[in-house]
């Protein structure tokens, strides 16, 4: 049986790209030193290669998953669960109940799917072979997969009778062998078609030689297997293939939010989902591991394993019984994995050190969290963190950074009662205020493991978006401000608030002194919001978002140096320490073309070169040869990318574009240049793929991986 979701066969030249179901995909950046198109293929027959990944439920049922479809397998029954309905593959007259004989996985994967849930953890190994012994006398079912495909074989043994299989398709309609020898079933906007089977026997000499095989209707319905002439003194492997020819990866929405990677080349994909048939299982119980309106998924990729079932090195789900959300993930150089974001759920999993380990109020307002997790650590002790923080009323975690083990937090909170620690400013000064919070895992007790907290802002509403630290652990945080009195520094770049619908600011904090260096407003007379910082090597601060403002403070050497309209993405970096004013803006650009663009991520490299991510509705964004497309689709919103060299220009700029509408909400590179995005999609987004996929109407995964060379 073969289901086969053809874009993930899809590769060219100059990228390699897949939407993501949990555990069917990988990702991977060539070396430095390799040929771009020829690794490109290379990632293109890894994700072919892929096992798929057959584990136990918590209930002990046999599962399988993939791109947007998963599996239950019983005695003698396969029920397939995909966004359009569920399918029900039965084996008539099976004595697999009767025999009582054990399912038979095989192809152990190197690393097992970790679920936290609540206060409980499970962890399930995986395989990428499950047999069912004695389907029927002498016939066994052998399940297996690559990438996107689910296949299985009856083997039958010498005198086996094959005239015993019969086999009934139900779901929305009825299935019947059509003109060409296929078994179709119709499935809500779909179908799915088991195609004409193949047969062999395998000489003594290793040789398959073909046996004819088509499938025959009983009078009573049931689909039945009638073979030609073939040796019945050897063994006969019967192989059916099903294809599901609509692609979909969930009933309901599913987004990444975050990408990073660590010093060993692994690359780290977040997000979250409202689908409970996302990734691990179907509804009706199938998968009783999401539990919850939004559970947040995690996964790390090998990128060239030496073996494909090592592809994957850990996956797990996070999350309670309501929703909880994540806005954003660190991770360390050695595989620790830093988020945070907002939970409902009484029963988010906490560690034991933890500062605060109850929902801080229950009154349905959003509750902050940050969770640690070591991804090189199986079983429970991967949860090396895990704490809420909150007041009486909302708090929200916006951005995370990692220094040294430790978790820095930032966001906007409505309460009074904020747990703070040698805090620079102890009373909320507005409707909202921003925050800095420092997390210590490392000690044991819970009261001491909140090592830093403090308001940030002023009368007006401030919001926190996006926090960083350097090699000194010097805290950076930028955000926007509707307060005149935003706290800022003598030596301001912008020590003014501009009237014109509210400013980003940019603050350093010293955590050894417990106070702030250096803050700024950063903006013109439009609307400006910072969405992302980070702190560089040479001491400056690189900030990115999108502006409303056509005076928005630019340099010289500025990319694009003419604001496009309607909202522009931006990039600015500022020197804290500048001598004046007048030299305290390093760079400063504006990205977009004449209608709106949001940058939601950026991140510099070592080289110096900046990675941006977002959306446009922009149908003259400023793109360059070599681009996936260079021209939108028309649909609706769609995600760019784009790498930009502050002292030449844009060097790479691309739509990520269909008849839908999608988002890129993150952004990574790796050691080659190439890069890497990652958001929701409602439509194929992928060029020159054949056919195409039908639009899902829901929000699915997608990341994409460009080699802009």
């Amino acid at each position: 049986m073969q289901l086969e979701i053809s874009i993930t066969r899809h590769t060219s030249v100059r990228f390699f790209a897949c939407f993501l179901a949990f555990g069917s995909c990988l990702f991977a950046a060539p070396p430095a030193d390799s040929n771009p198109a020829a690794s490109n293929r290379e990632m293109s027959d890894a994700l072919r290669k892929l096992p798929m990944r057959f584990e136990q439920d918590a209930n002990g049922q046999w599962t399988a998953r993939g791109a947007g479809y998963a599996l239950a397998f019983e005695d003698s029954a396969v029920d397939f669960h995909v966004p359009d309905g569920v399918a029900r593959l039965v084996f008539e007259g099976s004595e697999a109940s009767k025999t009582k004989a054990k399912w038979e996985p095989s192809e152990k994967a190197l690393a097992p799917t970790n679920y936290f849930r609540g206060s409980t953890f499970r962890s399930a190994d995986a395989f990428g072979r499950l047999r069912r012994s004695s389907l029927y006398p002498g016939i066994d079912v052998v399940y297996y997969g690559n990438g996107a495909e689910l296949e299985y074989d009856f083997t039958l043994a010498a005198g086996a009778d094959a005239s015993r299989i019969r086999m009934r398709l139900t779901g929305a309609g009825e299935a019947a062998i059509d003109e060409t020898g296929n078994l179709a079933l119709k499935l809500g906007s779909g179908k799915i078609v088991q195609r004409i089977p193949v047969a062999y026997q395998t000489s003594p000499s290793g040789e398959e030689a073909a046996v004819t095989a088509r499938y025959r209707a009983a009078a009573d319905g049931s689909i039945g297997i009638e073979l030609g002439a073939y040796d019945h003194s050897r063994p006969l492997v019967i192989d059916p293939s099903i294809l599901y020819d609509f692609w979909l990866t969930g009933v309901n929405a599913q987004v990444a939010i975050a990408l990073g990677h660590d010093a060993h080349g692994f690359e780290y994909m977040g997000g979250y989902t409202y689908s409970p048939d996302f990734s691990a299982g179907g509804t009706g119980g199938f998968n009783p591991n999401y539990s919850s309106d939004e559970d947040i998924w995690l996964i790390k990729f090998n990128p060239f394993p030496a073996n494909p079932s090592a592809a994957i090195v850990y996956a797990t789900y996070v999350g309670g019984t309501l929703d909880d959300d994540i806005r954003s993930m660190a991770v360390d150089p050695n595989g620790v994995i830093y988020f945070g974001g907002t939970s409902l759920s009484p029963n988010y999993p906490v560690s034991a050190n933890a500062y605060q380990n109850t929902l801080p109020n229950t009154n349905a307002n959003l509750n902050g969290f940050v969770t640690a997790i070591d991804s090189n650590q199986s079983g429970s002790a991967g949860l090396v963190y895990s704490s809420f923080y909150g007041g009486s009323n909302q708090v929200v975690i916006n951005g995370v950074a990692e220094f040294q083990g430790k978790i820095y937090a930032t966001g906007w909170t409505a309460t009074p009662d904020l747990p703070l620690v040698s805090a620079f400013q102890s009373t909320e000064a507005g409707s909202y205020d921003s925050f800095v919070a420092v997390f210590d895992p490392s000690q044991s007790s819970a009261s001491s493991s909140l090592i830093f907290s403090s308001y940030l802002g002023g009368y007006g509403q401030d919001v926190g978006r996006s926090i960083s630290v350097d090699s000194n652990g010097l805290i950076y945080v930028t955000g926007y401000t509707f307060s005149t009195n935003f706290p800022v520094t003598t030596n301001a770049f912008q020590p003014i608030y501009n009237d014109g619908g509210g400013d980003g600011f940019v603050t350093v904090v010293d955590l050894a002194a417990q106070a702030i260096r250096y803050s700024t407003y950063l903006g013109g007379t439009g609307i400006d919001v910072p969405t992302r910082i980070q702190a560089l090597a040479s001491g400056n601060i690189a900030v990115a978002g999108y502006t409303f403002s056509t005076d928005f403070p630019l340099s010289p050497n500025a990319a694009q140096p003419i604001y496009g309209g309607n909202g522009d993405a931006f990039i600015a970096v500022i020197n804290p320490s500048a001598a004046n004013q007048a030299e305290a803006l390093v760079y400063g650009t504006y990205y977009g073309g004449s209608d709106a663009e949001v940058a939601y991520d950026f991140k510099a490299d070592a080289k110096g070169l900046f990675y941006i991510a977002g959306y446009t509705l922009s149908k003259d964004l400023p793109v360059t040869p070599g681009a996936i497309y260079a021209a939108s689709a028309g649909g609706g919103i769609d995600a760019f990318e784009a790498i930009i060299d502050p002292n030449t220009s844009v060097t790479y700029g691309s739509y990520i574009t269909g008849p839908g509408n999608q988002v890129a909400y993150a952004v990574d590179y790796d050691n080659s240049g190439n890069i890497y995005a990652a958001g929701y999609a409602t439509s194929d987004i992928f060029p020159n793929n054949t056919p195409p996929h039908g639009v899902t109407g829901v929000y699915d995964v997608f990341l994409l991986l460009v080699s802009p060379h």
